[in-house]
């Protein structure tokens, strides 16, 4: 049996995947780290580059919630999601900083 995710994207990795949401199929228990392993998967580079550091950390300016709780305050990329969870990916523009 399937577990059925709404994920949604929000900042600029939704303007570089150009998608605004969708609804991802995938097993139950995943974790956040393994959907955002087949997000990435699904969309490629331009996904991953703006979502993650080179380490595989999510970057700064990137948020990923689960029913609008920050997986930080939850158990970070072990977070379970579960069927009909809301998923929000979001990536926000920071003008530089300059003096």
């Amino acid at each position: 049996m399937k577990t059925c995710l709404n994920v949604s994207y929000l900042g600029l990795v939704r303007n570089v995947i150009g998608c605004r949401e969708e609804e991802v199929e995938a097993v139950p228990g995943i974790t956040v780290r393994e959907l955002l392993d087949i997000l990435t998967e699904k969309h490629g580079d331009p996904f991953r580059a703006s979502v993650f550091k080179a380490t595989g950390e999510l970057r700064s300016t990137a948020l990923v919630c689960v029913n609008d709780c920050d997986i930080a305050e939850l158990q970070g990329f072990d977070t379970q999601v579960g069927n009909g969870e809301r998923v929000s990916v979001v990536v926000g523009v920071y003008p530089p900083e300059g003096g």
